[in-house]
């Protein structure tokens, strides 16, 4: 059964896409769904929240591009130090 959005993690899921080139936007689509989807699951929720945005946004960023995450989750309106257990995870 897929598990539902809530409207805030919807609208983050957006605003990250803006930011994509759009050459590797549907693909990086299709690894957030993916990546918050299971996230959430493994987490017990029965529903995708920031938090599983935010972890599925870490887990899929390229290795080479981590060190730019605390500037990203900044432009995106966040506190990084909120989320500093899932970007030293």
């Amino acid at each position: 059964m897929p598990l539902h959005w809530n409207q805030a993690a919807e609208d983050l899921l957006h605003q990250i896409l803006q930011r994509t080139p759009r050459p590797v936007r549907d693909q990086t689509e299709a690894n957030l769904l993916s990546a918050a989807a299971a996230w959430a699951e493994d987490n017990g929720l029965n529903r995708i929240g920031i938090q599983a945005v935010i972890a599925a946004y870490i887990q899929i960023t390229p290795e080479t591009l981590r060190s730019e995450l605390p500037h990203q989750l900044e432009a995106l309106g966040l506190d990084e130090s909120d989320y500093r257990h899932l970007l030293e995870a």
